[in-house]
């Protein structure tokens, strides 16, 4: 595989659909599409940002369909060389023959990101929103969305790069002080390169900080419904889905295993999950389902503590069901059945004043959209990071961010006990160079072959 190749893949999702997309990248580029393209115009000869009406046709010359031809001149294309993108009927047989003229024709199969990979190498984009290229297709809520947006609209790689350059000058100046410390001149002062250190490492970490709440828009929120069997998992789970996706019976224990279901709430994705039952039990199935609801609550970002409002709240067996909470991880106490306890009671329970705790129906429906709005707000309470601000969506990036910024606490520790600049700036090289992993100006090999190795050919 070489990246001079003129490569060619579907850019449209396999099955039936009125429209296709068929992609050609590369030096010979034109001259291929020219080789399957019948139409008033020769490509090779065609303007950029131009669109061609005619019909492609295989090796024997004969029409596999009428297409729209639209041809883009390096470097001004998606992956900076000549292209040309084929709109046509969708359907398996009509791609799949376009694509084989295509390949007859001198092109080869692109492989997974390529064209993507080609946009990053030829200098179109960076590297982190080349991955946003990737986010922005999977994104499954407006939030989401907008943070991919965001990051392909290059605002992490100009904030890294501007960081990254502002180190690269104090470098600078540590070296440059070196030069002048034997004329007893001082180009910097300790308490400045302080200063700068302190400053940078609060920057870094700020944009660390970020994460928790781009990895809720990237991954949704997982929100685990947990209690005692038939205390009404299963219906809120369906209340809240609008269907009935869980089997609800009055036999305790009819949830064995644990049944997952994503649904969009003010542009946030929640990942419900609904859990056996948690009790002492003999049955060997159940106690699997058990143990499998015990390891969802360790992972879940909110935990759904749903209780039988007829049944006295016991506060002493619920500290015994449930772990600690681990970090960041909220709690709603949701009561349920309150139709059959007679309704909302006078006064609420006296609970942990983090707990947010609800009153709800799964039968009437009352009280559903408190617990909507519970959730809500419990997983929008992280997010300190204004609308249009920079938020990290990427754990690449936040492992980069992490190292840049311990690397920037070596630099300070080293200052603080004395070491030359010498030794000061070799540690702040270090934060500059993990830095710039994160746009791709310091990028191995292997680690470009395993981010677009994730990508879908024809991105």
């Amino acid at each position: 595989m070489s990246d001079v190749d003129t490569i060619t893949a579907i850019a449209t999702p396999p099955g039936e659909g009125a429209l296709a997309v068929v992609r050609v990248s590369g030096r010979t580029a034109l001259n291929v599409a020219d080789a399957v393209f019948r139409g008033k115009t020769h490509l090779a000869r065609a303007r950029g940002f131009t669109v061609h009406y005619g019909h492609a046709v295989d090796s024997t010359g004969e029409r596999i369909d009428e297409v729209l031809a639209t041809v883009f001149h390096a470097p001004r294309s998606y992956t900076g060389e000549d292209m040309v993108e084929f709109g046509c009927h969708g359907g398996a047989v009509v791609t799949a023959a376009l694509l084989d003229a295509l390949l007859a024709a001198g092109a080869r199969n692109a492989s997974p990101g390529e064209f993507t990979r080609r946009a990053f190498l030829n200098g179109r984009i960076d590297l982190s929103q080349a991955e946003a290229v990737a986010d922005l297709i999977a994104a499954r809520s407006r939030r989401a969305h907008r943070a991919s947006l965001e990051q392909l609209a290059g605002r992490l790689g100009a904030r890294v790069g501007g960081l990254r350059n502002e180190l690269v000058d104090l470098c600078a100046l540590l070296e440059i002080d070196l030069d002048f410390a034997e004329e007893g001149l001082v180009v910097i002062s300790p308490a400045d390169v302080g200063a700068k250190l302190a400053a940078a490492a609060a920057h870094v970490r700020s944009l660390a900080s970020s994460y928790r709440e781009g990895r809720l828009y990237r991954e949704g929120v997982s929100v685990v419904f947990a209690g005692k069997p038939n205390a009404g998992k299963s219906s809120l789970f369906n209340a809240l889905l609008k269907e009935e996706r869980a089997i609800v019976t009055a036999v305790p224990g009819t949830t064995r295993d644990y049944l997952e279901e994503s649904v969009t709430f003010d542009g946030l994705t929640f990942r419900l999950i609904d859990t056996a039952g948690l009790r002492a039990s003999t049955d060997t199935v159940e106690q699997v389902g058990i143990e499998r609801t015990r390891s969802a609550l360790r992972l879940a970002d909110i935990v759904v503590v749903v209780e039988d409002a007829t049944e006295p709240a016991d506060t002493e067996r619920r500290a015994e069901s449930f772990p600690a909470r681990a970090e960041g991880q909220q709690l709603i106490l949701a009561r349920n059945k309150i139709d059959l306890a007679g309704g909302l009671p006078a006064e609420r329970l006296r609970e942990d004043p983090a707990t947010t705790i609800v009153h709800v129906s799964a039968l009437t429906g009352e009280g559903i959209h408190d617990l909507r709005a519970a959730l809500i707000k419990l997983a929008s309470s992280g997010g300190q990071h204004a609308e249009h601000d920079v938020v990290v969506t990427n754990r690449r990036h936040l492992d980069a961010l992490l190292r840049a910024a311990e690397g920037l606490d070596r630099a300070h520790d080293s200052l603080v006990r004395g070491a030359t600049n010498d030794l000061i700036a070799l540690d702040l090289r270090e934060a500059v160079n993990t830095l710039a992993e994160i746009t791709g100006e310091m990028t191995s090999e292997d680690i470009l072959n395993e981010i677009f190795a994730r990508f879908c050919i024809g991105k």
